[in-house]
């Protein structure tokens, strides 16, 4: 496993434009690594993976997503500002910091993501994202000092479906967690698989306990009401932050036997609609939808698939960032 998150995958161009790209985050999958952002091409901008850090252990987040949200914020927050575990690479560096640094001195800007459970808990990362800015300008009211603030752009999600299940259309009849046989590569020891597995369960724990980031009540349901104004209102401090999502077009294999029962992996609970089932989370939440061959599983384990999704991760990052630009998110 890796030794330093987050891990730099892919680092800054050293012929960047200006103003520079966005650094990308990514979080882990279920299975607690990071090994499949490795197979994308360049990305044309920084690129960080941050994995499991209970991956090689038995340990686990006693408060669930939330505190994995909160220790992976500070490893953005560790690196964005310079002390970070990186070898010392900033993202997107800035004037050093002092205590009368002014204005956009101490802002950072980012772009959040994973595959799957790291698209959903990129959703937990930005709402504290918003609860640092907000502590940030009441410190900075006492002390004097220039608040640290940092942007989400946006995050792009890799197939990560809405896991409220709440949400799930009733006539889905979901699949045994174990319905699916894992893809294991030829070297991969047991070790490994004993630790992706454990991961994968603790994931369905915390996902089954966790309440999906509110602060939105304007913004939030199906109707829609406000959604044309809920990009902004995430700029201003209030609602989740854009999305663009990569959806796969198949199903994942299951038996015969399932697929007579009408049963479906739990990840291809939302597959028929456009956006996963989030519209009924936030209904302006999903700006770009970006249709990819292959099934939830299989995304990364050909090169050609893993080609067509680097493809999709960098037009999303873009629209992200002109969406920005624009004033509209």
């Amino acid at each position: 496993m890796f030794r330093q998150n987050p891990n730099l995958i892919q680092p800054p161009s050293p012929h960047s434009s200006s103003p520079p790209p966005t650094p990308l985050f990514l979080l882990h999958d279920g299975g607690g690594t990071i090994f499949s952002y490795y197979c994308l091409s360049d990305l044309s901008r920084p690129v960080y993976g941050i994995f499991n850090p209970h991956f090689s252990t038995k340990s686990t987040f006693k408060g669930g997503i939330p505190e994995m949200a909160r220790l992976y914020l500070s490893y953005i927050i560790e690196t964005l500002y310079g002390d970070d575990q990186c070898g010392g690479v900033i993202s997107n560096p800035k004037p050093a910091r002092t205590a009368h640094a002014t204005g956009k001195e101490q802002e950072r800007d980012l772009i959040l993501g994973g595959w799957s459970l790291g698209g959903m808990v990129s959703l937990e990362v930005a709402k504290q994202v918003q609860d640092f800015n907000v502590t940030q300008v009441q410190l900075s009211r006492e002390t004097g000092c220039k608040p640290r603030r940092i942007n989400v752009k946006g995050v792009v999600m890799i197939d990560s479906m809405n896991p409220r299940q709440r949400d799930f259309p009733r006539e889905v009849k979901v699949a045994s967690p174990n319905a699916t046989t894992m893809q294991w590569g030829r070297h991969t020891r047991e070790e490994t698989k004993e630790a992706v597995l454990r991961c994968f369960e603790e994931a369905r724990r915390m996902l089954g306990g966790w309440e999906l980031p509110t602060g939105q009540p304007e913004n939030t349901g199906p109707s829609g009401t406000h959604a044309a104004d809920g990009p902004e209102k995430h700029k201003q401090g209030h609602g989740p932050p854009p999305v663009v999502l990569l959806k796969c077009r198949e199903n994942v294999p299951l038996t015969q036997e399932q697929r007579d029962a009408g049963e479906v992996s739990r990840t291809d609970v939302h597959r028929k609609d456009r956006t996963l089932g989030w519209g009924k989370y936030d209904a302006g939440m999903v700006r770009k939808v970006i249709e990819v061959d292959g099934n939830h599983f299989n995304l990364f384990t050909d090169p050609a698939r893993a080609e067509v999704v680097t493809k999709g991760v960098k037009e999303a990052c873009e629209f992200l960032e002109r969406l920005w630009e624009d004033g509209k998110s």
